[in-house]
């Protein structure tokens, strides 16, 4: 895939989390760091990466600019709840 079809995917999630979650697509790209935020936050990071491969940068580019060691922390935050 390339970038320009990887953030319109991250997009979407994104999108598809913030209606999930009842939350603001703003919220969850912003830098709010209430729990019922981050973990959502967190899906969208662990499924961008898992599900559509994207890499750590590009997800932060789309997620607010977030550094890739951010998103690396996410994922693995996010993988540490679903065992």
């Amino acid at each position: 895939m390339r970038n320009q079809e990887l953030i319109e995917e991250i997009q979407e999630l994104i999108e598809e989390t913030a209606l999930n979650h009842n939350l603001s697509t703003e919220a969850l790209i912003g830098h709010n760091r209430r729990k019922g935020v981050v973990w959502p936050r967190f899906e969208i990071m662990w499924r961008a990466r898992h599900e559509l491969g994207a890499p750590y940068q590009l997800i932060g580019q789309v997620l607010g600019g977030r550094d890739h060691s951010t998103i690396m922390h996410g994922v693995i935050k996010y993988a540490g709840s679903k065992r």
